[in-house]
């Protein structure tokens, strides 16, 4: 989906977050990018068509085809044929590749995609907006860096494709974290399948490839944060893609699991969890190996209308297996005819998705217990202007007693905006509504501002 380089702040209490800290972030970023001179128009599509490559490097996308119509174009790499008459005009032109990453290829491939995320919040008077964190990629913070994500695609003259994605950002109390999200290549054995393997994020639903910087909203949906592993399925295997009838991509992952840690659980937390016999909820989670099927199609009569299977199986935490199934759509509306991932002003779109989680455990008696848990996670989008997008949210989670999970609802409203030349640095102000059975209701406003340094050639990499 588009709009995903994401800004938010809070309408409310604004005045806590317009600190110099803040403020000065936001300046150093804004003046960077009004003094590079406007190239050609980025494109902030957030999901490519079925037409694409179902290779990572465009972005990792399981709605793309094992097609390669969109092999990173070195055309707009300055020319020595047409190199500027004046001194002045080609030291013009370097500096601004120098601050934009455009046009920059001294390899013979793109260079990696930087996105430098900061995101501040303030809530009502004595609540917090880290309780509006639900995976560890969410923001922990009044104001702090949400992510740095860098990555880096390559493509070998269409047969063989890859992606190497990092992150960097900070948890509660400002300290940094870093993580390797995915590395991995593709190999095409030809327009309809490609093999490959190494660590890469499953594709389950919509949203499960999207790195932070192509996030619809400042934080992740709920069902993501509470099904799929902390927000993040991240398996180092094997995967298959094969183009289907229907503009429809067949996604096959298999492999380990990568451990995201402790989520701030501290041994003590752990000893008084085996006094009381209770069930660790991380250890619901895929701990040792899965294997995913993830399905994807355009309904014959309306290419517009995208529908979404999927189901994962492996071992959880307990040493149990751990069922997921997951359906969804994506409908959009729009006056032109454009494939189902291209905005423009009047562009409406709708995606829904349910997914359910069945848990085997045993307890310390040697006792089996089965556990489940669902949640759903609905978007409206509307593209107001060329560079506004407008989005609504409402996601909800069941609760789950016996390991300490809680009822939660969020109603999300946002705003998105494209700003400076190349839309190189966007904003996005939210709103968060939460009713969560243990904190109760807590309104959240989020500032988000977002600035990308590269070539461009993944389009904002979201998957």
């Amino acid at each position: 989906m588009l709009y995903c380089k994401n800004i938010a702040f809070k309408t409310y209490q604004m005045k806590s977050l317009l600190s110099p800290k803040t403020l000065s972030f936001a300046a150093l970023i804004v003046l960077a990018t009004s003094s590079s001179r406007g190239e050609e128009e980025h494109s902030h599509t957030e999901g490519h068509s079925h037409t694409e490559a179902p290779s990572h490097t465009e972005e990792h996308s399981h709605t793309e085809t094992p097609s390669h119509t969109e092999t990173p174009s070195h055309t707009e790499t300055p020319s020595h044929t047409e190199a500027p008459s004046h001194t002045e005009e080609h030291s013009t032109d370097w500096a601004n590749a120098l601050l934009t990453g455009e046009g920059i290829d001294p390899v013979g491939f793109s260079l990696p995609d930087l996105y430098i995320i900061g995101t501040g919040g303030v809530s009502e008077s004595g609540g917090n907006p880290a309780d509006g964190a639900f995976s560890e990629h969410d923001p922990q913070n009044d104001v702090g860096f949400q992510a740095i994500d860098l990555d880096w695609a390559f493509d070998f003259g269409d047969i063989v494709t890859g992606l190497i994605a990092g992150t960097g950002f900070q948890v509660v109390g400002g300290d940094w974290e870093a993580e390797l999200e995915e590395a991995f290549l593709h190999f095409h054995v030809n327009d309809s399948l490609a093999i490959g393997g190494g660590q890469f994020l499953n594709a389950l639903g919509f949203e499960s490839t999207k790195h932070v910087h192509g996030w619809d909203f400042v934080n992740q949906n709920l069902l993501n944060a509470r099904l799929m592993n902390d927000g993040h399925l991240t398996t180092q295997g094997g995967e298959i893609l094969i183009k289907t009838p229907n503009q429809g991509l067949f996604t096959v992952g298999f492999g380990g699991i990568r451990s995201h840690g402790e989520h701030g659980h501290g041994e003590e937390e752990h000893e008084e969890e085996e006094e009381g016999h209770h069930f660790e909820s991380h250890n619901a989670e895929f701990n040792n190996w899965v294997a995913s099927l993830d399905y994807r199609f355009t309904l014959p009569s309306d290419e517009n209308l995208i529908i979404s299977s999927s189901v994962a199986f492996g071992e959880n935490g307990f040493g149990e297996d751990t069922l997921l199934i997951g359906a969804g759509f994506q409908k959009m509306w729009s006056d032109h005819n454009h494939s189902h991932d291209e905005f423009c002003p009047g562009t409406i779109q709708l995606r829904s998705e349910f997914f359910y989680r069945e848990i085997d455990a045993v307890d310390e008696d040697g006792d089996q217990h089965t556990f489940d848990d669902m949640g759903i996670a609905t978007i409206l989008s509307c593209q107001l202007t060329e560079d506004i997008n407008g989005s609504l949210r409402h996601d909800w989670v069941s609760s789950l007693a016996a390991l300490e999970l809680t009822d939660t609802h969020r109603f999300s409203a946002a705003l998105t905006t494209n700003l400076g030349p190349q839309d190189r640095l966007q904003a996005r102000v939210q709103y968060d509504h939460l009713i969560n059975d243990t904190i109760g209701t807590e309104h959240i406003a989020w500032l988000q501002i977002q600035y990308h340094w590269g070539s461009g050639d993944h389009e904002g990499h979201n998957h």
